[in-house]
């Protein structure tokens, strides 16, 4: 057990000690005064002599019961606490899932949020989140490491997914059973008339969603990037703009993309030149290559310290409630 404000004690030894005095002053007075005459041969009797020792030995008692009691309240307010310390070791590194939602790259999201599921779930420490673009980037999951949101979220973003396959691949789209708000989930917020699959600004949205981006330039992070690099429209940034962004901030960028990849060669330079790597969903191990090479980027590590705090007043009250108790007793009998 641990005092949080030991000073308090100090100060209670100071009152006690000026209770005191004034307790002498009380009883030198009381002896000055008018003396009873003739009383030598009572004092001298055994009944007298008992009565006298008895009242000496419950006097000191209630007075030392009643300055520990006050002794407690003052141990009380120093507020007795018990204090942990736990030093939790983290794995200092973020990743973004940064996904093009159009249509064309629906079947290889499904696979890849179906394999980022057991990834997810094999994390210890390290911070994950989730954006996705069209026309405009928006932020689905902030980096965090609530495993459990951020598979709720892939879950969702997978039924919406796949829900969009079927109604591509069905003839008869104005089906009652249709849940149109989870198709619109992939969508909301994401459409623009200013065109559509704007990879630049989706891969640099979702770079400055890293948080403490420039402050703490040695943390690993990286974004895995699903597009098939087919520009409709006219970007903010470039795609080779925004993988120069990444490489300044130490980004990694780990690319997938299906088959059928627009300007395939730029595409997989700008992302290797981040220190990513580029992969192709016809590679029957694609994942299993991302996933691995996931793994092995470096991970920096980071030691937590939490502070607890757990506040043990009962035993100090139980002592002050006694002493009080014995004090009241004690004082009825010398009537104090």
């Amino acid at each position: 057990m641990k005092l949080l404000y030991p000073w308090i004690i100090a100060a209670g030894v100071v009152v006690l000690l000026v209770l005191s005095v004034f307790g002498r002053r009380a009883k030198a007075a009381y002896k000055e005064g008018k003396k009873v005459a003739n009383t030598d041969f009572i004092e001298e009797t055994e009944l007298y002599q008992k009565l006298k020792r008895q009242y000496h030995i419950f006097s000191a008692m209630a007075l030392f019961s009643l300055f520990m009691a006050i002794f407690c309240g003052f141990v009380l307010l120093s507020r007795p606490a018990k204090v942990e310390q736990v030093n939790t070791e983290l794995r200092n590194r973020d990743i973004f899932l940064c996904m093009d939602i159009s249509s064309s790259v629906d079947e290889l999201n499904v696979e890849l949020c179906e394999e980022l599921k057991e990834v997810v779930k094999q994390l210890d420490g390290e911070r994950f989140g989730i954006t996705i673009f069209n026309a405009k980037s928006v932020l689905l999951v902030p980096l965090t490491d609530d495993y459990e949101y951020v598979i709720e979220t892939l879950d969702k973003l997978l039924a919406s997914l796949k829900l969009s396959i079927k109604l591509t691949e069905s003839d008869d789209i104005w089906d009652d059973d249709i849940d149109w708000e989870l198709y619109d989930y992939k969508y909301e917020g994401t459409l623009s008339e200013e065109g559509s699959s704007l990879i630049g600004d989706g891969l640099a949205s979702c770079l400055y969603n890293f948080s403490d981006l420039t402050e703490n330039s040695e943390r690993s992070r990286m974004i895995i990037f699903t597009t098939d690099n087919e520009l409709n429209g006219t970007p903010f940034v470039t795609l080779e703009e925004a993988t120069k962004l990444c490489k300044k901030n130490k980004v990694k960028v780990f690319a997938i993309a299906p088959e059928n990849v627009v300007d395939e060669d730029i595409f997989q330079s700008g992302v290797e030149s981040t220190g990513g790597k580029f992969y192709k969903s016809t590679s029957s191990r694609v994942f299993d290559e991302l996933i691995d090479d996931i793994e092995e980027t470096e991970t920096s590590k980071m030691n937590k310290v939490e502070t607890f705090i757990y506040d043990q007043p009962q035993i100090v009250f139980l002592c002050m409630v006694i002493f009080m108790g014995l004090y009241f007793v004690l004082s009825r009998k010398v009537k104090l």
